[in-house]
């Protein structure tokens, strides 16, 4: 048999190996646009290569219960000894032990060229056909193939190569694709926040839709000229994508560990300013004292300040995509239900999780089941 991989990606690469592990006889071709495999790859935990979540729960995804029996069967210690790349856990978080991307984006390629898997980089698809066989017409050639796996990015990072290409082709072959939008990125509020642009405070973050709670994390805030950031807004911006970006208020806790009475009690012993100047950065509680000029109002948005979403940064400034090909149109396989012989895997599909080595762990993982 002949296989086409488009992608050479974390998803692209890991189904090509494990095909090839298993079925040593078939070719397998992996198409890549850019000029270098696994460049995204580089880029993750800030080149320290956050392959997983020692403490991952399958309910921090998008569409759970579709993930759930794909990850079931994942383990990723078993396949990362296998290429020889020994992990280990950092904070919950597992890496390369070298902690470094380098080190597994080397020993993919090279486990790879092993097997006889061969890479065309620059060579972009254009489309395919199925009948008897896949017909797959790309920037370069034409290929007859009887297995098509799509492992693309969408449009997150685009400097590392994700055009969202892919989506056009799909909806051109019928799939429905669900709303794209960018996420684990920072996000733009209404309010004015350029006093307080790169001050960081530890607060508890929640968002609120139709009067509910749908996100309750802490972690740190870090405030920009026109919005939030750090790693809880990230997580909060895929809540958000989730939403449709319909969403009423973002709320802040910014003293999650202080009471509202010990609070209350401070400032009748110090004083208001008193109380900003002992607790908060100088310019954050500059920023409180001019948004709320009555104390009350000031020591009660201490703990609910509230932020009104206005939009995400651009894909440019996020981890990933949240949306894409809808799973309703896939079999528990991961292949397509109405094209034979298709199949789809990684960040392509409306599948997502937090930041901490979730969606790294869905790349492989969903490569791996697929491939079997």
């Amino acid at each position: 048999m002949k296989i086409l991989i488009v992608g050479a990606g974390a998803s692209g690469v890991v189904a090509a190996i494990n095909y090839k592990r298993n079925h040593v006889n078939d070719d397998v071709l992996i198409i890549e646009h850019l000029d270098k495999p696994l460049k995204k790859l580089l880029a993750t935990g800030n080149g320290r290569c956050n392959l997983g979540n020692a403490n991952l729960d399958v309910n921090n995804y998008s569409n759970a219960s579709f993930v759930k029996n794909i990850l079931k069967e994942y383990n990723y210690e078993s396949f990362f000894e296998s290429i020889s790349v020994k992990t280990k856990v950092i904070d919950g978080l597992v890496y390369p032990y070298s902690e470094s991307a380098l080190t597994v984006k080397n020993a993919l390629l090279k486990e790879a060229a092993h097997l006889g898997v061969d890479i065309k980089l620059e060579e972009k698809l254009l489309d395919y056909k199925v009948g008897e066989k896949i017909e797959v017409t790309t920037s370069k050639s034409k290929y007859l193939v009887d297995r098509l796996y799509i492992a693309t990015a969408l449009k997150s990072s685009p400097n590392l190569g994700s055009d969202g290409s892919i989506l056009s082709i799909l909806e051109k072959h019928g799939y429905q694709i669900k709303n794209i939008y960018p996420a684990l990125c920072p996000i733009e509020v209404n309010e004015n926040t350029k006093l307080v642009d790169g001050i960081r405070n530890k607060s508890n973050v929640k968002i609120y839709q139709n009067g509910r709670v749908i996100f309750d994390e802490n972690g740190e805030v870090l405030f920009k000229k026109n919005g939030l950031s750090g790693i809880v807004i990230f997580n909060a911006s895929r809540v958000i994508a989730s939403a449709n970006k319909k969403v009423d208020k973002i709320v802040l806790d910014l003293l999650p560990n202080i009471t509202q009475n010990e609070i209350e009690n401070f400032c009748k012993l110090h004083s208001v300013n008193g109380f900003l100047q002992g607790f908060f950065n100088p310019k954050l509680g500059e920023y409180l004292r001019n948004r709320f000029t009555s104390d009350n109002r000031l020591i009660a948005a201490v703990k609910k300040l509230e932020f009104s979403f206005q939009d995400f940064y651009d894909f440019e400034f996020s981890q990933i995509s949240v949306g894409g090909l809808n799973i309703d149109e896939l079999k528990p396989s991961l292949e397509s239900k109405k094209e034979n012989g298709v199949f789809f895997i990684g960040e392509v599909l409306d599948i997502d999780g937090p930041c901490g080595g979730y969606n790294l762990t869905w790349a492989f993982a969903s490569a791996l089941y697929s491939t079997k």
